[in-house]
């Protein structure tokens, strides 16, 4: 039986999760094997994943990635402190 997928739906396939990180079915498998994808159930064949907690799965993955959101906002950042200035030699 094919479980009829629509845009209202609020679950994700496996292939519109694949689709969505623009990476293969098979990769998607994997990730859930080794537990670094998103909490999903399975539902007679197929493997949903709500889209709340692949939303949720995103936010982390972007907030524990060092060089992106607030990490590499500028205004965020403590300022630098100010370098001695370097003593001129006298010429002779």
């Amino acid at each position: 039986m094919k479980i009829p997928q629509t845009s209202e739906s609020p679950h994700l396939t496996v292939p519109q999760l694949a689709e969505r990180w623009q990476t293969t079915p098979q990769a998607i498998y994997m990730a859930r094997h080794r537990r670094k994808a998103p909490k999903g159930f399975r539902r007679g064949r197929e493997v949903l994943f709500p889209l709340a907690e692949v939303e949720a799965f995103e936010a982390a993955a972007v907030d524990a990635d060092p060089k992106s959101g607030t990490a590499m906002d500028p205004t965020l950042r403590p300022p630098e402190p100010a370098r001695p200035r370097r003593r001129r030699l006298a010429r002779t």
